[in-house]
């Protein structure tokens, strides 16, 4: 390619060295993990380039400046009508998205997800998502963008290489005014279900499977059960947590009510002058119904003016943690504000039949609760144990099922496969690691809750006492009856749900094993060769769907028993001279003592790597790659809450930077991506491509297609780390059927797909999160389709040494190339000893 020459033959870099030739080449620099600081990239690819010097050329360092861009939500292809607020709307977003209804509404029929469509399922589930984002009226938002400025210069040659950042972790992992521990718990313990749920709809929604009956039936059983778990029981788990903040106060100040009493009566008028002087506006007024309602509460029955306020506050409470939950879960508060108010009023109706007339009526009132919440879980678990055993079945046999969409010969569909994997491992992950921080919740607040109701006589209403092993046992010295009830829920809830507990560690212990040498490698601990590194984590992955598979059904039978032993214990069968009784008390008595221990051990463990989700991540990443990935995934598909939807906003700011990049009119832009910057820069550009297309197509025009016909041929792609085909294509096969696509010779994307010249992806061969994107054909039996290693008749774990000084030497004829630069993990690939990776950057930049 001919290079015009724009400087002047005395111009030089140091004043001593006339230059020949000067050009002006765009980097854009994308980040993975969601926890970089701004800048933190663009920064680390400079001092890479810096450091190494590659291919003979040395980058002077520049000036690094910010700029402050106007982020505009980009305007969608096709708008989504509104649907009137209700019931019905709450009922149908709580069971799906709306993304597999006509119009993309919650008021539409259920779709196909046909083939041959305007845009790609892909590309229109960003175009969904941004008009989700438009109908929120998401505000126009700002970003300041950081860039550094660098000389490359060999000789008399010098070009100019600007790298700018695309960065977006401000806008992942949204917290509102939640926390952030609580933010990333939701996302552990109820997106993944949610995520599995959609997965398995898109495949039964997709043109091959739309009119089987059995996916019918599979994808309705996976909503239920998602649906009965994030709406049902976990409300049920919060009810015990609201009781046990009646219990505790209550049970404390039993010796001496009257501060509770005083306080109560000042806070309650404070309250309603407060509430009277933001409606009015009027301060005296205000003072006087504050005074008056202070003098009635203090002279009015205490123990019911300190109950009932109490319960008013808690219910204030409440309210204000379901309308959060309800902007990132629908259905969430009308399912809540029915069992609060349950539980509330058993609270009071029991409170009002107690012995006592002191704040013990309102501990046993809270006991009485407790036991009604405790039934109702019980009531769930029987219901909802027979239709694990429907869905499992079910998942088994659409899995096994030759579809319409199979290769000939083939036995089985290896896209329908996938998804019910996804399905399966999100329901169990996401159930197991709530019932280990459920329970280790219970574990820990149970000594202080009995200790709170150690002076309290209480007599169970359900769930009668087991009589002494020995007639004539005294009763344990230092416990109550309340005491004894609590300690004997205890051991009896976590019997079951531990046997559970324990069939997940085996899976996250398999997990360990499967990354620990990649880990390790990553830690410069161990020294091995690139192809025992890559065959290890290779063969973990084919294997690990048939390990969740034969965990999750022993998990599923372990259900259906406790189902059986907990129907049998409501209507009087004595299970204890059995087999399964004696078993079950086994359990029992282990939750009761190591495993306990265990559960806490694994809880708190759960709750400090996401406490400590920001340190870990920049300085300990592989201690929390994991969950960090299962994050990025989460909100590469979050839709609520509405006006903050993660691939909306990253989308529009990306954009932004293209603009502000094509403004400067660099003759070519390279984009460095590492991890799941890969895959929002790969979504973008092919939503874009596919766009831009269409608007030609159509005779029409828009600000997307324009920038895209500006930039487009341009565009040279890097990609590092990219988890498009071993995590993204195999979880969720239907929506990035693209990544995985079989010319006859070769498996993999092609650059075309995101409208790029150049794709050359880099990986090392112990990385957990994606490595290679292209191999061999697959053959019929073969599963997972991710994992085929191949290409050519050889490996690619074997290191591409290559001299990246020229690019045609780097690609040879083809458009996309795998590079393995060696042993490592999913971190360091901009590290400044990474010498491989600086010599293809800087192949790229040139000409």
């Amino acid at each position: 390619m001919e290079i015009e020459n724009l400087a002047s033959p005395d111009d030089g870099v140091d004043g001593s060295m006339p230059i020949t030739r000067r050009r002006r080449v765009a980097v854009i620099a994308i980040h993975g993990v969601a926890d970089q600081k701004l800048g933190d990239t663009c920064q680390a690819l400079a001092e890479l380039l810096i450091a190494q010097t590659p291919n003979g050329f040395v980058y002077e360092p520049g000036v690094r400046q910010d700029e402050i861009l106007q982020v505009k939500l980009l305007e969608p292809v096709q708008r989504t009508a509104t649907t009137p607020d209700g019931l019905r709307k709450q009922l149908r977003q709580s069971a799906g998205s709306d993304f597999l209804r006509e119009g993309g509404t919650a008021a539409g029929k259920k779709r196909s997800l046909a083939q041959g469509a305007p845009l790609s399922k892909g590309a229109a589930f960003t175009d969904y998502m941004l008009a989700k984002a438009k109908r929120a009226d998401t505000p126009i938002d700002t970003y300041t963008a950081p860039s550094v400025a660098m000389t490359r210069q060999k000789g008399s040659a010098a070009d100019e290489v600007d790298i700018h950042e695309m960065y977006w972790a401000d806008l992942s992992r949204l917290s509102g005014l939640v926390p952030r521990i609580l933010t990333e718990l939701f996302t552990l313990l109820f997106r993944l279900s949610a995520l599995g749920r959609d997965t398995v709809q898109f495949q039964a929604a997709a043109e091959a499977y739309e009119h089987d009956p059995v996916w019918r039936v599979l994808a309705w059983l996976q909503m239920l059960l998602d649906v009965g778990y994030s709406r049902v029981l976990a409300l049920l788990f919060l009810q015990l947590v609201m009781i046990a903040l009646i219990l505790v106060p209550f049970g404390l100040l039993l010796p001496d009510a009257n501060p509770l009493h005083q306080a109560a009566s000042v806070i309650g008028g404070m309250a309603a002058g407060l509430w009277h002087f933001y409606r009015s506006r009027r301060a005296v007024i205000a003072l006087a119904i504050g005074a008056i309602v202070g003098v009635c509460l203090w002279i009015a029955p205490p123990v019911w003016v300190d109950g009932l306020l109490w319960i008013a506050l808690l219910s204030l409470l409440y309210d204000w943690w379901m309308r959060v939950c309800e902007e990132r879960f629908t259905l969430v508060r009308p399912v809540g504000w029915i069992l609060w108010t349950i539980s509330v009023a058993t609270v009071i109706l029991f409170a009002v039949k107690a012995a006592s007339n002191d704040l013990a009526m309102w501990v046993w009132g809270a006991l009485s609760a407790l036991e009604v919440v405790l039934l109702l879980i019980v009531v769930w678990w029987v219901l909802v144990a027979p239709i694990m055993v429907a869905w499992l079945c079910a998942s088994v046999y659409a899995s096994h099922k030759r579809g319409a969409d199979s290769p000939a010969g083939a036995p089985y569909n290896v896209r329908a496969k996938s998804s019910v994997a996804t399905g399966r491992v999100g329901l169990f992950v996401s159930l197991g690691f709530f019932i280990i921080i459920t329970m280790t919740a219970w574990a820990l607040v149970t000594t202080g809750v009995e200790h709170a109701v150690e002076h309290v006589p209480y007599d169970p209403i359900v769930f009668k006492p087991a009589p002494p092993a020995v007639p004539g046992d005294a009763v344990a010295p230092g416990l109550t009856t309340a005491g004894i009830f609590l300690d004997e829920r205890f051991v009896n809830s976590t019997s079951g749900f531990s046997v559970i507990t324990l069939l997940l560690f085996p899976v996250v212990l398999y997990l360990v094993l499967m990354l620990l040498p990649s880990v390790l490698a990553e830690l410069g601990l161990i020294s091995q060769q690139f192809g025992k590194l890559g065959r290890w984590l290779t063969e973990g992955y084919r294997k690990l769907d048939r390990v969740a598979l034969t965990f999750v059904a022993a998990a599923v039978a372990t259900a259906l028993l406790a189902a059986v032993v907990l129907v049998a214990a409501r209507f009087g069968v004595d299970l204890a001279p059995t087999w399964l009784g004696r078993h079950l008390k086994f359990f029992g008595e282990l939750s009761k003592d190591w495993l306990k221990y265990f559960m806490i051990t694994a809880g708190t463990a759960t709750l400090a790597f996401t406490a400590a989700g920001g340190l870990l991540s920049r300085y300990a990443p592989w201690l929390r790659a994991p969950l960090d990935a299962a994050l990025d995934v989460d909100n590469h598909f979050r839709e609520f809450p509405r006006r903050a939807i993660p691939r909306a906003r990253i989308f529009s700011r990306y954009v932004a930077v293209l603009k502000h990049v094509a403004a400067q009119e660099y003759e070519r832009i390279v984009i460095v991506s590492h991890s799941q910057g890969t895959v929002i820069s790969a979504d973008l550009f092919r939503y874009m491509k596919e766009r831009a297309a269409n608007a030609k197509a159509a005779g029409t025009d828009d600000d997307v297609a324009r920038l895209w016909r500006a930039v487009g041929s341009k565009i040279m792609l890097l990609t590092a780390g990219c988890p498009l085909r071993q995590l993204y294509a195999a979880r969720f096969p239907e929506m990035y059927d693209w990544v995985l696509r079989d010319d006859g010779a070769t498996m993999g994307p092609a650059a075309a797909d995101v409208g790029v010249a150049l794709w050359v992806n880099v990986y090392t061969t112990g990385d957990y999160v994606g490595r290679w994107l292209w191999s061999r054909t697959a053959h019929m039996d073969e599963y997972p389709l991710s994992q085929i290693d191949e290409i050519q008749g050889g490996e690619t774990y074997t290191p591409t040494r290559i001299d990246a000084s020229d690019w045609r030497t780097l690609m040879g004829e083809a458009s996309v190339k795998d590079v393995s630069i060696g042993a490592g993990a999913h971190t360091h690939y901009f590290a400044p000893g990474q010498d491989v990776m600086a010599a293809i950057v800087d192949a790229l930049i040139a000409e």
